[in-house]
């Protein structure tokens, strides 16, 4: 059972391609291993927690840009609605000055 030993060097690159964020296809591919052997190796060697981590760590900040595009959202409303009470009080003012010139 079990496929050839892994050496020295090719965990080193495996190491290496996992921090780059390769997937094991990849990976696979680079080194002349099967997926199946690059998920094992990464999984007995706790580097597939360390691809999870980094992953996860994304989170907050997808988390911080959501609530930031909410606020956004928001602002943008309340904007749009000042504009359109200004336009009106644009044209009510005009419509003022309006008849005044026809009073001249």
């Amino acid at each position: 059972m079990g496929g050839r030993r892994t050496t020295k060097e090719e965990l080193a690159q495996l190491e290496a391609l996992n921090r780059e964020g390769m997937t094991a296809k990849e990976i696979a591919q680079k080194l002349g291993r099967s997926p199946a052997a690059i998920r094992n190796l990464r999984y007995k060697k706790h580097l597939a927690n360390k691809a999870e981590d980094q992953t996860k760590a994304f989170f907050p900040q997808r988390d911080e840009i959501s609530n930031v595009m909410k606020a956004l959202q928001g602002q943008k409303t309340t904007l749009a609605w000042e504009l359109d009470g200004l336009q009106k009080e644009k044209e009510r003012l005009e419509a003022i000055i309006n008849m005044q010139i026809k009073l001249f």
